[in-house]
């Protein structure tokens, strides 16, 4: 199965990044690829502005997923125009009738008004986000001693596997729509 998980922030080396980076160390088995997409790193233009050569990889490998998991930080109770940014150059073509998870990081308390907006973007592209998100603070993560994310707590762990669990099983159920 391919999966793909979009980081929508737009600073390297944030949390939303370092999430990225945990679910998809849960979800990496022999059966699955995954990649990840730190729209901070892609040359992604603003929409209507000529397109670039990331601009249309990053379009053949979200077509190619099975399902997409989209993360964000959490500015302003909203999510970050690097994500709108991109997500507004995609499509149905990459998102009619696939199953999409959705996270979101913030500093200080958990937030899901991020997510229940990119729900509504979901719907609108047709995509099938489902039910159970995952919604990180900075008390979820320890740093290291250059302040680099280094460890995430048991429960966010936990939280990650039910999130992939259900974004796999709907996947599976959903796959030969997209490979006929």
């Amino acid at each position: 199965m391919n999966l793909l998980i979009i980081s929508g922030s737009p600073f390297p080396g944030s949390s939303t990044a370092f999430l990225a980076e945990e679910i998809k160390a849960q979800i990496e088995q022999p059966e699955n690829h995954v990649e990840i997409i730190d729209l901070c790193q892609w040359d992604i233009p603003l929409l209507g502005q000529p397109e670039t050569e990331e601009l249309e990889e990053f379009k053949r490998v979200a077509t190619k997923a099975d399902a997409i998991i989209i993360g964000t930080p959490n500015f302003h109770t909203s999510f970050s125009g690097i994500l709108k940014n991109a997500l507004d150059h995609l499509s149905f073509d990459q998102f009619e009738g696939k199953p999409v998870a959705l996270y979101c990081t913030s500093g200080g308390m958990r937030n899901t008004d991020p997510l229940a907006q990119l729900r509504i973007v979901m719907r609108g592209l047709h995509a099938l986000a489902i039910p159970t998100h995952l919604c990180a603070s900075s008390s979820d993560y320890k740093k290291d001693e250059n302040g680099k994310y280094g460890s995430l707590s048991n429960e966010m762990k936990k939280r990650i596997g039910k999130m992939v669990d259900s974004l796999i099983a709907l996947a599976g159920m959903t796959k030969s729509k997209h490979h006929i």
